[in-house]
């Protein structure tokens, strides 16, 4: 219902703006996220917060996306004005290479500065993004991280079934498998799984296969990919986790926040969920907060990032999505 009210208040405002100029622009804030990835309340606190701390009003336009690659299209066109975005990792990458990002202002006055809350080894991580001779920590901040892996149904599936990525083409799923829509999300595995022994000998690294964008590696990862059709039911960016909870499915290639909150609510109808990550290994994403290039309202779009590394918002962000957060 959260969500449902939000998305009419965008639409409300959306049309405010449009009737009212670009002097009603300076006090919106429009905040690009994934679905299900923010306590919802904090959104109208912010609001309260930063008029406390800057004696402006703001109100934010909240819209959702549900792969990276929209988002990184609209924002490619800049027919599309968001402040605040949350790519993950190799999204900042492409958008920095592309001169899509500004840099964030860490100047916030007599406000404290709380993005130093964020993980030391976070920082690491985003320093090794190729920005293209700019450095990614002016302008990123971290937001969340997790894995990728098998949502499955513990009644029907045992765990050794799903212990390696070749479940995704064993016959007892046909029909029965819902995978994320995110192609990093599979190709990564996948080739993970096919470069199994050549990383157990050393003679490739987990990191180094991660970067491997080569014509082959490509044609391996489609090979199985092909082998893996048969069971598909759906390809997902949200609802996956839902057919889950009814039973609808009985595997699920996707994220761990969203095989904790489907879990959750699957135990509240008696249905048994459990989420393993392949033995083969998997990748760890991270996801930041950017403010886009044809950011309109970049000094609240500054705040906003600062309000989200609160330790108090953190928790209750991990709290209501089932994410970890990269502040404490």
């Amino acid at each position: 219902m959260k969500r449902i009210s939000y998305i009419i208040m965008t639409l409300a405002l959306a049309l405010m703006i449009s009737c009212s100029g670009n002097d009603a622009r300076q006090s919106i804030l429009k905040v690009y996220n994934w679905a299900d990835y923010i306590d919802e309340s904090l959104l109208s606190e912010f609001e309260e917060w930063y008029y406390e701390q800057t004696g402006e009003e703001v109100e934010v336009v909240y819209q959702l996306f549900d792969i990276n690659e929209i988002m990184l299209a609209k924002i490619e066109r800049g027919k599309e004005d968001f402040d605040v975005a949350c790519p993950s990792e190799y999204i900042i990458e492409r958008m920095l290479k592309n001169d899509l990002l500004l840099p964030i202002n860490k100047d916030f006055g007599s406000t404290p500065n709380y993005l130093d809350n964020v993980a030391p080894y976070i920082k690491e991580v985003f320093s090794k993004i190729d920005g293209g001779g700019k450095n990614p920590n002016d302008y990123a901040v971290g937001y969340m991280w997790g894995t990728t892996g098998f949502l499955y149904n513990t009644r029907y599936v045992t765990e050794e079934e799903v212990d390696s990525w070749s479940a995704l083409w064993n016959p007892k799923f046909k029909g029965k498998l819902f995978v994320k829509d995110a192609f990093r999300d599979e190709y990564s595995p996948l080739l993970i799984y096919a470069n199994e022994e050549r990383i157990a000998s050393g003679e490739v690294t987990i990191d180094e296969l991660m970067h491997d964008s080569s014509d082959e590696s490509i044609a391996i990862v489609e090979e199985l990919l092909k082998k893996t059709k048969p069971n598909v039911a759906g390809w997902e960016a949200d609802f996956g986790k839902e057919m889950m909870t009814k039973e609808k499915a009985l595997l699920n290639l996707t994220w761990s926040g969203d095989a904790v909150w489907a879990m959750e609510e699957a135990a509240d109808v008696g249905v048994e969920l459990d989420y393993t990550v392949p033995k083969e290994g998997s990748i760890v994403w991270f996801d930041g907060w950017v403010i886009p290039k044809y950011a309109k309202n970049t000094k609240a779009a500054a705040y906003f990032i600062n309000f989200m590394c609160k330790p108090e918002n953190a928790i209750r962000n991990m709290e209501e999505i089932g994410y970890v957060s990269v502040s404490g």
